[in-house]
């Protein structure tokens, strides 16, 4: 497959070598073709390795800050992203060609059609196998034009593999209006899913075997349908003349649609119903974690179950990320596992207070950023600047940790900390760890400090540019029963591209901006609310004696920032934050200031400590940010190729 593929003339537009022998090898066994269909897989964008990942790009992380690491042009290339490192000369993860960490889509896209071509070669397989095979490489080669489309917008359309004879006009494609690629990816998911008289097609299986889990199925293809056409719908690529009145192709075609389309998002609102219902026909719901009657509870939170207020909703949401395989996951991204260290849970796992020095599998030092610890609702679940009840202009003041039922086994009681860390909502304890909080790892409850000198989580001993930059760790990403050291006492899980949170909340805001506010937007996400405790919102948003913008759900606007905001908590540090705020053109608000945390590095008393220091510029251009730079090599090979603005 490798010889079949790699003999081309163009980067990322090979033509496909007339060699058909040595191709035909590769298909004469389902053995070999399932080889094949393996490497069709591989071109996956990664969304589990830190050096290989999108998900760093945004500001929800922080990076080691020393010259190793936020000096090296070949580590963490999402955050150098994020730095204004990018260029078409030499483009960070660049997708269109492979450069800097990232595989090359339109290499799997011909990995796809190649195997498109050939599968009817093999022999040994039945039919029902070959057409569900078939399914799966389709839904693939949709995937990557997707992905394509979100990084570059308008973008080369690759349905089959150009053959040796084809002309110089043939090679040098056009790139098409975004629309059109859109309609592409579309019709070619709508071709996996439905017959000529829309009838729903079983070629593609509706479940796969535990060891086949990640390959894709139907339910999965639904929901990347839901996803492509609710990025359609959304302002970034829906009647954006602010940005692209200009940008044309060579033949002076406009690439992006001036005109708004609300119909867009009743496509984008119809998908999402069905990939909901498609999922809860296979019985997926938003997880909970099952105490059992107190056999399953952890052996350091036994004394505290039943005493504890919020415990069962931060037990609900960590594992809803960690848990292999869980009933809320979509579909999962699979390859993290192996004794290679990188992934996401290694840079952000704590090390134990036994061995220090030992960085092995617990990196300790990717975190949060300071905007991430204030995202987070307080306990009544609002924003901390809209609820009446919290004392958001002293949230920086220090005070003593309550010994209540509500911190109780989050927070260590009558320990310093600020106000702002008090009374927020079950996600912030699950999900983030700070200064004198607990946080359950290493298969027991750690007692954090991150203060200059202390540990675990501080800037201590031996690694001295090992630690929470920030002073703010994240939990999510980390098992609480992994244990570092060895790859053998990690435990693995697929990192999430697509659970039902998700869905839930893309429904959510596809009805409000067609409709307008209403009961259906209000159940999938007070859905996603309950299952951390929250109040619903029509309820807590018509109290006035709690928020200031008393009815802010009531109106199309206001139930907008209610929606996106509940999006970027509850997804958070997923690798949706960056995608997200881009296609809603909101980038332009975050991106453009620097990140911030505390003064870890040095702080050794609470007033030093928690003192917001500005950690690492950023830099943000509108619109040119919003579009990834096409490969300079390749505009100067291909006279067709027109470059996305401002690159």
């Amino acid at each position: 497959m490798a010889i079949a593929v790699g003999m081309g003339s163009c980067d990322y537009l090979d033509i496909v070598p007339d060699n058909t022998i040595e191709l035909e090898s590769m298909f004469e066994t389902r053995e070999d073709c399932l080889g094949a269909l393996a490497s069709c897989y591989e071109y996956m964008p990664n969304w589990g390795w830190v050096m290989k990942s999108m998900n760093l790009a945004g500001d929800e992380f922080i990076i080691r800050l020393d010259a190793g690491e936020a000096g090296n042009r070949d580590s963490t290339p999402g955050e150098k992203i994020m730095k204004g490192w990018n260029s078409a000369q030499d483009p960070f993860l660049c997708y269109w060609n492979g450069n800097r960490n990232a595989a090359s889509l339109y290499r799997g896209i011909r990995y796809c059609n190649i195997f498109l071509e050939n599968i009817h070669l093999v022999k040994d397989m039945t039919e029902d196998e070959r057409k569900d095979w078939i399914a799966q490489v389709k839904v693939l080669k949709a995937y990557y034009h997707f992905y394509l489309i979100r990084l570059y917008g308008p973008i080369c359309i690759v349905d089959e593999n150009l053959s040796p004879s084809a002309t110089p006009e043939e090679v040098r494609q056009k790139r098409e209006p975004v629309d059109k690629c859109f309609q592409y990816v579309v019709d070619l998911l709508d071709e996996v899913l439905y017959d000529e008289n829309g009838n729903e097609k079983e070629d593609l299986e509706d479940e796969r075997p535990n060891e086949y889990l990640g390959m894709v199925d139907r339910t999965i293809a639904k929901a990347i349908k839901a996803v492509v056409l609710l990025t359609q719908a959304s302002p970034l690529f829906n009647g954006n003349a602010e940005y692209y009145s200009t940008f044309k192709n060579v033949d002076g075609e406009l690439f992006f649609p001036m005109e708004y389309d609300k119909e867009k998002w009743k496509r984008a609102l119809d998908a999402t119903k069905i990939a909901i219902d498609a999922a809860h026909a296979k019985n997926k719901s938003l997880y909970k974690y099952d105490a059992a009657g107190g056999t399953n509870i952890k052996f350091f939170d036994k004394d505290i179950w039943d005493k504890s207020e919020i415990i069962q909703y931060c037990y609900n949401n960590r594992y809803s990320i960690v848990d292999p395989w869980n009933n809320e996951l979509i579909w999962g991204y699979s390859n993290v596992g192996g004794g290679d260290q990188g992934t996401f849970q290694h840079a952000c796992q704590c090390r134990r207070p036994d061995n220090q020095n030992i960085s092995d599998f617990s990196w300790q030092w990717l975190c949060a950023s300071y905007r991430m610890s204030e995202l987070y609702y307080t306990r009544n679940g609002v924003p901390m600047n809209e609820d009446r009840t919290f004392d958001y202009d002293n949230r920086l003041d220090l005070t003593t940790i309550p010994d209540d039922t509500y911190h109780l086994g989050y927070m260590q009681p009558n320990e310093k900390t600020i106000k702002m860390y008090l009374n927020r909502e079950p996600r912030f304890y699950s999900w983030l760890a700070v200064d004198n909080s607990y946080w359950r790892t290493q298969q027991t409850k750690l007692e954090m400090h991150m203060k200059y000198n202390e540990y675990p989580g501080g800037r201590y001993g031996s690694k001295q540019d090992d630690f929470f930059w920030s002073g703010i760790a994240i939990k999510k990403l980390v098992h609480p029963e992994s244990i570092n050291e060895s790859w053998h006492r990690i435990v693995r899980y697929p990192n999430p591209i697509i659970r039902l949170a998700d869905l839930y909340l893309m429904y959510a805001e596809a009805y409000n901006e067609y409709y307008g506010p209403g009961e259906e937007a209000y159940y999938y996400l007070n859905e996603v609310r309950a299952r951390s405790g929250l109040p619903k919102v029509e309820d807590i948003w018509s109290d006035g004696s709690i928020v200031k913008s008393i009815n802010k759900h009531q109106t199309q606007e206001g139930l907008r920032d209610i929606i996106q905001t509940e999006r970027l908590i509850e997804l958070s540090f997923e690798g949706h934050r960056y995608f997200d705020l881009c296609r809603w053109k909101r980038a332009g608000e975050f991106f453009v200031s620097p990140v911030k945390g505390w003064n870890a590095r040095l702080g050794n008393t609470y007033e030093d400590f928690y003192e917001v220091t500005e950690l690492q510029a950023r830099v943000w251009e509108t619109p040119k940010n919003y579009l990834f730079p096409i490969p300079l090599d390749d505009i100067n090979k291909n006279p067709n190729l027109v470059q996305n603005p401002g690159w």
